[in-house]
């Protein structure tokens, strides 16, 4: 990851920022209107929940100090007590917790999908298509989501598209998608974590990367999806809200994706979804990953995807980060309770 600014430079791009979004907003794909706040229930409901849980492989558990058994628990109480639909993970590199995490939230969620890249063919997916790499040298893709009603079809993408030379070059990183059955109601949802930035590789480099696979997750859905359903999407997308705006990263994200693409950093009052300051955990792995430690932006997304013919949400719904730190945390503390480097995001959409 390349030298953000500065907090301080930050404050500044974010005030500038939201008051052109929220001006431009209802101009975004088709006159689609975005929402300020959640809408009023009309019809059918599906809130997601997208959350990059950090939990690295075994190896780099261990040599990096970075403590999954003690992590993981944190991570199955946090999901269980926000309660959306689905659930979205990224970075479930760690066998032992992937299993956990099965296990804890079984009873709440009784449907999940494998692990993207876990498996090249076969696995219980409908369909795996891309890249897929079997290789001793290569690990999952990280990707999973977890359901509280039935997944009635799931399919794997690994992306064709990675930058050489980057850790992602060694994952099978790519989407699951998976169709939804709330109460007779389908509803597709893809989760997906995109290219990451590196130190030593140009941002222009990964960030070209990100579009390409979001154009590959474009091409695939709607070879699968067609217009049968709303088609929601959620996950870590590494595209700097802030930090990519002069490069105009977030809405060339969208036009690669052909969707919408929902952001708490169009609201003030919200954390960013990495916010090192405020997170303890975001500022030890900054000196485990090389990155400032006092790092701000926002990285993580839910939306819907836009194709002709296909049903929409009735609106973009209002983002929200989900916070929650140790008990007895007053403003100016940091937060000793996160488990993971990025803050989860979740929203409620109102369906057709």
């Amino acid at each position: 990851m390349q030298r953000p600014a500065s907090t301080e430079e930050l404050t500044v791009r974010k005030r500038a920022l939201l008051a052109t979004t929220l001006a431009a907003a209802t101009a975004v794909l088709g006159g689609l209107t975005t929402a300020p706040a959640a809408q009023a229930s009309t019809g059918n409901s599906l809130s997601v929940f997208a959350w990059n849980v950090d939990l690295a492989t075994s190896v780099v558990d261990s040599t990096q100090n970075e403590n999954a058994a003690g992590r993981t628990p944190v991570i199955e109480s946090i999901i269980k007590q926000h309660d959306a639909d689905v659930v979205v993970l990224d970075e479930l590199f760690n066998h032992d917790s992937t299993s956990s995490i099965e296990s804890a939230l079984a009873a709440q969620y009784p449907y999940h999908t494998p692990v993207v890249g876990q498996v090249c063919s076969g696995g219980g997916w409908n369909g795996i298509s891309g890249d897929c790499s079997n290789s001793w040298f290569v690990i999952n893709g990280g990707t999973m989501i977890f359901s509280k009603y039935p997944i009635t079809a799931q399919y794997a993408h690994v992306f064709s598209n990675s930058t050489s030379g980057t850790w992602d070059y060694n994952a099978d990183k790519g989407a699951a998608l998976a169709e939804i059955d709330k109460n007779g109601v389908n509803t597709w949802v893809v989760g997906t974590h995109l290219q990451a930035d590196q130190s030593g590789t140009s941002t222009d480099t990964t960030q070209a990367t990100r579009l390409a696979q979001l154009g590959e997750i474009r091409s695939w859905v709607n070879g699968i999806a067609g217009t049968s359903a709303p088609v929601l999407i959620g996950g870590d997308l590494n595209v700097e809200y802030f930090h990519g705006a002069s490069r105009g990263d977030y809405t060339n994200a969208e036009n690669a994706v052909g969707g919408v693409l929902g952001t708490p950093a169009t609201d003030s009052s919200q954390l960013t979804t990495m916010d090192c300051p405020v997170s303890a955990w975001c500022q030890y792995m900054s000196g485990v990953e090389s990155f400032p430690s006092d790092y701000q932006d926002s990285l993580d997304y839910v939306g819907y995807l836009n194709a002709p013919g296909r049903p929409t949400p009735l609106a973009l719904p209002s983002v929200a980060t989900d916070f929650d730190p140790q008990s007895g945390w007053t403003q100016g503390q940091v937060d000793t309770q996160s488990p993971s480097d990025h803050y989860p995001v979740q929203a409620t959409f109102q369906l057709p």
